[in-house]
């Protein structure tokens, strides 16, 4: 049976702010394929093939026996959970060892740019100033309006932290030559994501789950067992219960010990119909574990459920039916990135409540918009990057973090605008792109010559809401076996997207009136970093004929680097 769509879903049910995303496993559809002989080449296991027949079987069970899984939420009863085996990879794909490093390496310098990007408010208006003012009713103008309520009303914590992902993918300028064994190979950055950074666990089951599977082919003698040597361990959600742990602490510290009047916990916002339970209850877990209590609040609930005491403005949060009340150490947003959370005012007012309180906030509404598309656009421009880590960073760093950049273009009324315009509008030109429109994260992207045409369905006065993307072309195909829920088996070319986790926490220097420029000058006392580290990785893989990444939409697949 299909699953049924969001909004079918939703005419079911009451609430007032709808579920973000369907549950796993959609139709077909909501990613490109290029290739028809796609469907051909996705299949049901060959049950002659006794071999692939017990993979099967030992990588659904760990998934079973590990909680890689998508809750079916449509088809909860009060009694009975139904739930779909995560998308994963068959075997570890091959992937660069020294790209891989690479982009490690890397992260801390990423981490530095985008939390001083985040602390410049008047460049980031510079950058998101078109689509605050031409779309007064949008997400931009939305968030914008509620850091503009709390900047107003006074800031009153000058704490923050964030995990930050960056995403890479390999790139060949000159794909022929790549085929080909030769070119010039590079890393280049897909995107950067700050809040609800999601697959941390399930990244660190499928390293745990290819790993077993090696063990086992080295005990049978079918494999080296140096091979084991090329395979990652990961520890995702051991090191973002460690940093959400520090944040927790650094809270507490704040206050002078008569302060503490009650308990305090760590508040989780996530949303209603929630299919990625999987991924965000290891954390909740670890954090008790860590005897840092840690509570799940809906999106929709926040209102009914928090509330803001006087004075320091402390937030505090009532479990439901319980007479407990807890103060609230760390807001960590798992929901809050989607537009039709803001669709109402409860959506803004849910967001100022948050964003109002002395809680420490993962991360905090500048940071948030800090990772829409169009300040990737902007920071792709020469030099405005290394005016952000002029000082912080090292010359060589600034050039890696360059290097990572692929030609981004506005699609405003600028001269680089109307020179994307024109590319856009071409069949020919734009196939060497992809439209991205400006939110947090990835999805809803239109590829090569979709382009033309969808923009022509889209008002002229909307087109600065996206920005255009140079695509990034990956090197020589990579063989791999991938289980999806949805298509089967499938046995092809693929491609993979690398993924950097890092946890921050920082300092604002109260009170300060300077700004940062984004080329270097006129730099205001700066922020202190007091965490900034690389806490781990995801790896995720799709056919190379699919456009699409997402593994919620069926194609991409959680997998496991083989570092060559």
């Amino acid at each position: 049976m299909d699953e049924p769509s969001l909004e079918e879903a939703l005419d079911r049910t009451s609430v007032n702010v709808p579920a973000p995303a369907p549950p796993a496993g959609p139709p077909r559809g909501h990613a490109r394929v290029q290739d028809e002989d796609y469907a051909s080449r996705s299949s049901e296991p060959d049950p002659e093939d006794p071999k692939l027949a017990r993979l099967i079987a030992d990588v659904r069970d760990y998934q079973l026996t590990h909680g890689s899984l998508l809750k079916l939420v449509r088809y909860v009863t009060p009694t009975q959970t139904s739930a779909a085996s995560v998308n994963v990879s068959l075997y570890p794909t091959p992937f660069p060892g020294k790209f891989y490093r690479g982009a490690v390496a890397l992260q801390h310098s990423m981490n530095q740019l985008y939390v001083r990007v985040a602390n410049d408010e008047d460049w980031l208006y510079s950058v998101l100033g078109p689509q605050i003012q031409g779309d007064p009713e949008g997400l931009t103008s939305s968030l914008w309006d509620v850091h503009v309520k709390c900047r107003e009303a006074g800031v009153v914590q000058d704490v923050g932290c964030g995990v930050f992902r960056s995403d890479y993918m390999l790139h060949a300028e000159d794909e022929e030559a790549a085929l080909s064994g030769g070119g010039m190979i590079t890393l280049k950055q897909v995107e950067m994501n700050h809040l609800s950074v999601a697959g941390a666990y399930h990244a660190d089951n499928v390293a745990g789950m290819h790993r077993y599977l090696l063990q086992k082919r080295i005990a049978e003698r079918t494999e080296d067992p140096m091979e084991l040597r090329r395979l990652l361990p990961n520890t995702n959600t051991a090191s973002l219960v460690t940093g959400l742990t520090r944040a927790h602490r650094v809270y507490r510290e704040q206050e002078s010990p008569h302060d503490r009047e009650g308990p305090s916990c760590i508040l989780m916002v996530v949303q209603p119909f929630n299919f990625n339970i999987a991924d965000e209850r290891p954390i909740e877990h670890g954090l008790w574990d860590e005897d840092v209590p840690c509570y799940r609040c809906e999106w929709r609930s926040v209102l009914m459920q928090c509330r803001l005491a006087d004075g320091e403005r402390k937030l505090y949060f009532r479990p439901e039916g319980s007479g407990t009340e807890f103060e609230v150490s760390v807001t960590y947003y798992r929901a809050g990135y989607d537009p039709r959370e803001y669709a109402d005012n409860n959506g803004r007012e849910t967001r100022v409540l948050l964003e109002m309180s002395r809680a420490i906030k993962c991360p905090d509404i500048l940071t948030h918009l800090a990772t829409f598309k169009s300040v990737q656009q902007a920071l792709a421009e020469p030099d405005v990057a290394e005016g952000f880590l002029a000082g912080h960073t090292t010359e060589q760093q600034q050039s890696a973090v360059r290097g990572t950049f692929m030609h981004i273009l506005p699609l405003d009324t600028s001269p680089a605008g109307m020179e994307a315009r024109r590319i856009a509008a071409d069949l020919e030109l734009s196939d060497a792109y992809v439209l991205k429109p400006n939110l947090e994260g990835g999805g809803h992207n239109i590829y090569r010559d979709d382009i033309p045409g969808f923009l022509a369905n889209v008002g002229e006065e909307r087109w600065h809401e996206y920005i255009l993307m140079k695509m990034i072309t990956p090197p020589t195909s990579t063989a791999g076996m991938l289980l999806t829920a949805e298509e089967g088996l499938y046995h092809g070319d693929v491609v993979s997207e690398l993924g950097v986790l890092g946890f921050v926490m920082w300092k604002r220097p109260r009170g300060s009136a300077g700004k940062i420029c984004g080329k270097g000058k006129d730099v205001r006392p700066d922020v202190e970093i007091l965490e900034n580290e690389t806490v781990g990785w995801t790896f995720k893989t799709k056919p190379r004929d699919v456009d699409d990444m997402s593994v919620v939409k069926g194609y991409g697949c959680f997998d496991c680097p083989l570092l060559s």
